[in-house]
């Protein structure tokens, strides 16, 4: 399977675009008073107490009369089996909670263009819009963001946990068309594909990329120009290529319900640029269980 280190120049097609053990209780080595005629070692009995099979109190064991290797009852900290306070447990008692407001966003309204063809015979605006198989159209699409509780409420930091985009178009240029069919995704990432701060409304992505987006499908180009476009007439050729698209800063509304990212060239050559512009609308919100690396 071939893969494309740069755009079909003709047509300007983008294969780009498209993460104590319990102290226990006092010891006591010996319960009753030591040195009477109860206990000791020296009141007429040669071995200890009057009980020839003790050592100490007359009973057997090897502490307060009761066998077991702390304060009478056998365990490791304070009477109870446990690692920490007298209760099972990794720490305190009970495990941390680690909840996260998990964001799920269509891409309706996005734009994917191709532009600065030659002669922009090859340039194309393709929106994200239903019947997403259209000529001109491609779709659907998600974010799936991840964002910190505060006081019931989604802020903080935002996590991209996943993306993915169908992309589905053609590009016709002097009767030679290339057909673009490919299913872009990155993630899901536990921690975060990347990640930034709600500062107001804004989030400003550290690294500014989708990181390790994976592209998959297929170019057919038919025509005289295929071979310009370095493409084969008539045979589909396999696409299967991972990189960092780039990405701008994400500017939600207030309620955190929708969202925009600016026209943002994800990748330009001296034949053709490509560029996405994002827009997002909520279609699910709810508060999940999240690794600890999003509630540090």
């Amino acid at each position: 399977m071939r893969k494309h280190p740069s755009l079909p120049l003709i047509f300007g097609l983008s294969l780009v675009g498209a993460g104590l053990m319990a102290c226990g209780d006092d010891k006591n080595d010996g319960t009753d008073e030591v040195g009477d005629t109860e206990t000791g070692d020296g009141d007429g009995d040669p071995t200890g107490d009057g009980d020839p099979t003790g050592d100490g109190d007359g009973e057997p064991g090897d502490g307060d009369g009761e066998p077991g290797d702390g304060d009478g009852e056998p365990g490791d900290g304070d009477g109870e089996p446990g690692d920490g306070d007298g209760e099972p447990g990794d720490g305190d008692g009970e495990p941390s909670d680690c909840m996260v407001w998990e964001i799920t966003y269509d891409l309706d309204g996005s734009e994917f263009e191709i532009s600065g063809t030659f002669g922009g015979f090859g340039d194309q605006v393709n929106v994200v819009e239903t019947p997403y198989d259209d000529d001109d159209t491609v779709g659907p699409g998600t974010f799936v963001l991840h964002f910190q509780d505060v006081d019931g409420a989604p802020g903080g930091q935002v996590f991209m946990n996943s993306y993915q985009m169908s992309m589905h178009f053609a590009v016709d240029t002097f009767g030679t068309v290339v057909e673009t069919d490919l299913e872009n995704d990155a993630g899901p990432v536990e921690c975060g594909i990347t990640s930034g701060t709600l500062e107001g409304t804004t989030v400003e992505w550290m690294p500014s990329t989708i990181v390790d987006h994976h592209s998959m499908g297929q170019l057919l180009c038919t025509g005289n120009f295929c071979g310009q476009a370095m493409l084969p007439d008539g045979e589909p050729d396999p696409v299967d290529e991972t990189s960092d698209q780039p990405i701008t800063d994400f500017e939600f509304s207030d309620d955190l319900s929708t969202f925009t990212m600016d026209q943002t060239v994800i990748q330009m050559d001296n034949t053709s640029t490509t560029s996405w512009m994002y827009e997002g609308t909520e279609t699910n919100r709810e508060l999940v269980a999240a690794p600890s690396c999003l509630c540090e």
